[in-house]
């Protein structure tokens, strides 16, 4: 028992999973990645999210802004809800890098 928690302190020390749901969000992998619900949490910004995230939902909070990194952290984003938020300005470049980004 003892080396198997070991083994798991090392693969997620080590970086090799995919990530962690944050706790003010709930999160349902299946075979396109990670799809993460963060609908109503009073979030004031984007928290960090598995890299193989797919469909995001951030309704409904106190989000100002979005990093222009937000693709780049996940590449498989294709589908972002974040509406309903505090966002008065998104600048041209912020989805830049959102290659599979469509909706």
């Amino acid at each position: 028992m003892d080396i198997i928690l070991i083994f798991v302190f090392a693969v997620i020390c080590a970086g090799l999973v995919k990530g962690t749901c944050p706790l003010t969000c709930s999160c349902v992998d299946d075979s396109s990645g990670s799809h993460v619900n963060c609908h109503s949490k009073y979030l004031r910004r984007i928290p960090t999210l598995p890299k193989d995230t797919y469909n995001l939902d951030l309704r409904y909070n106190n989000i100002t802004e979005i990093d222009v990194q937000l693709c780049k952290e996940m590449p498989q984003l294709h589908t972002i809800y974040i509406s309903f938020n505090l966002i008065i300005e998104i600048p041209v470049t912020t989805f830049a890098a959102c290659e599979q980004l469509y909706y």
